[in-house]
């Protein structure tokens, strides 16, 4: 009987916490938030989205999907950078797009209207931005996401993920 009421006791803490910011964080269960899905993004358009997110845990990312960033297709290189790859820049090609470089401008705009430059880092599904600040963003609410590329992009989904990292 005992052995049930800490098993149910656990379960519970463990649903209940779920929402909770402490339990995301001692848990790493990153926080992700769907900003939009486009059928279009034309080259060189400033797109801006109204937001509400709020930066729950210690790594803010942005990740953008879309036509042509499937793992198979998209590829990422350092240009300019040492032999520890510090100090040079991402650069992003696909087959989708034959002799072009894949360039996202993103700008996030906090509550207080602080601008914070994203710029691109790595993949995953799709093109993964991190902000190019050193300043600790937890705690902030973010009211606008603006993106702009070089090329037009079809079928796009931009995703806010917060998590707590290692």
């Amino acid at each position: 009987m005992l052995k049930r009421i800490l098993l149910l006791l656990i379960f519970m803490g463990g649903v209940v916490g779920c929402d909770n910011h402490q339990f995301t964080q001692l848990f790493r269960n990153p926080y992700i938030v769907e900003i939009v899905k486009l059928d279009t993004i034309k080259e060189d358009q400033w797109y801006e989205f109204k937001t509400e997110i709020k930066a729950l845990n210690r790594n803010q990312d942005i990740v953008i999907e879309f036509d042509g960033s499937d793992p198979d297709k998209i590829r990422v290189f350092s240009r300019g950078s040492d032999e520890n790859f510090e100090g040079g820049e991402s650069v992003f090609v696909s087959t989708s797009f034959p002799n072009k470089e894949i360039i996202f401008d993103v700008i996030v705009i906090d509550s207080e209207g602080v601008e914070y430059v994203f710029e691109a880092s790595g993949l995953s599904t799709g093109v993964i931005l991190h902000p190019k600040t050193e300043n600790e963003l937890l705690g902030k609410t973010f009211n606008k996401v603006k993106i702009k590329s070089n090329l037009t992009h079809i079928n796009i989904t931009i995703k806010w993920i917060s998590y707590t990292g290692k």
